[in-house]
């Protein structure tokens, strides 16, 4: 019997780690449909969310009394195209009206209730934001592959831009992390209605993620849903690209790399803090960038 070298061996292992780790890479926190009160602490105070309904409207509550929040969130759970129904939340101010609205594919791992954080400050600023979980995550039903997350964000756009509060307002895409990779497709394919594309924290491929586990071989392990080199040539509109120096998860190479893919008009916001809190801590910022984007 032929006898491979042990160091052939690791790597062939190591190729196969990597491609479990790509290829399953989607984190879900899954609610059971008949689950609906959650508890946990937050500092010194015990928040509650209780859910109601069939379109499984969030209540929040501190310490026993409604949490006070300055803005709304109205829930949504319907059917897309694949058969698997979707639980999304439309995010917006009590006091300012919206002038532009965001849909939001956010990062991994979670579900709503701990994602929409991560988008809700742009609320304070003229934007509507409306954010949705992938199949597996949250209420959403399904498997949690990329495939199937990919092929319902189509379904979900087309649902955010038929709403009656949505449809005559200007439309801006925003992905942060794996959601950005997911957005690009989203985005070159309806372009023709939307005004610009927001990447936060995230990657042209999941090539690049394996290549960076082991150089050069990585990549050749990994299926890869959509080819986003091709996508960003093909879309014609503005590109926001915002990477943190200190994202330790995703390298601010790989926000350059999306960069020098991506056509004029385009830029590159630079900025600190941890993996996607670019809103949390630049939400004038960005709003501002948003907002002369589609002037």
């Amino acid at each position: 019997m032929r006898k491979f070298p042990n160091n052939f061996l690791g790597l062939i292992f190591l190729l196969l780690l990597v491609n479990c780790q790509v290829n399953k890479v989607l984190l879900p926190t899954k609610n059971a449909i008949d689950k609906r009160e959650f508890k946990w602490e937050e500092g010194k105070d015990l928040i509650e969310l209780k859910v109601a309904g069939e379109n499984l409207q969030p209540y929040y509550f501190k310490n026993k009394d409604t949490l006070q929040h300055d803005f709304t969130i109205k829930s949504y759970y319907f059917k897309t195209e694949s058969g698997r129904k979707i639980n999304g939340w439309l995010l917006k101010s009590k006091t300012e009206v919206p002038k532009i609205s965001v849909f939001a594919l956010h990062g991994n791992s979670g579900n709503l209730n701990s994602q929409y954080r991560r988008f809700v400050e742009l609320t304070k600023y003229g934007f509507q934001i409306f954010l949705f979980d992938y199949p597996g995550f949250g209420y959403s039903e399904g498997k949690s592959t990329r495939e199937n997350a990919v092929e319902d964000s189509f379904s979900v756009f087309d649902f955010f831009k038929n709403l009656d509060e949505i449809k005559n307002t200007p439309k801006v895409i925003y992905g942060q992390s794996i959601g950005g990779n997911f957005s690009i497709p989203v985005a070159a394919r309806n372009q023709d209605v939307i005004e610009g594309l927001v990447l936060e924290g995230t990657f042209i491929s999941f090539n690049a993620i394996a290549n960076r586990k082991v150089p050069l071989l990585g990549g050749l392990v990994i299926k890869e849903n959509e080819d986003n080199r091709l996508n960003l040539k093909n879309f014609k509109k503005p590109v926001l690209i915002i990477h943190s120096r200190e994202d330790k998860l995703i390298p601010l190479e790989m926000g350059r790399q999306l960069y020098e893919n991506a056509n004029e008009p385009k830029e590159f916001f630079e900025i600190d803090r941890p993996h996607i809190s670019g809103i949390s801590y630049y939400g004038k910022e960005i709003s501002e960038k948003i907002h002369n984007m589609i002037k």
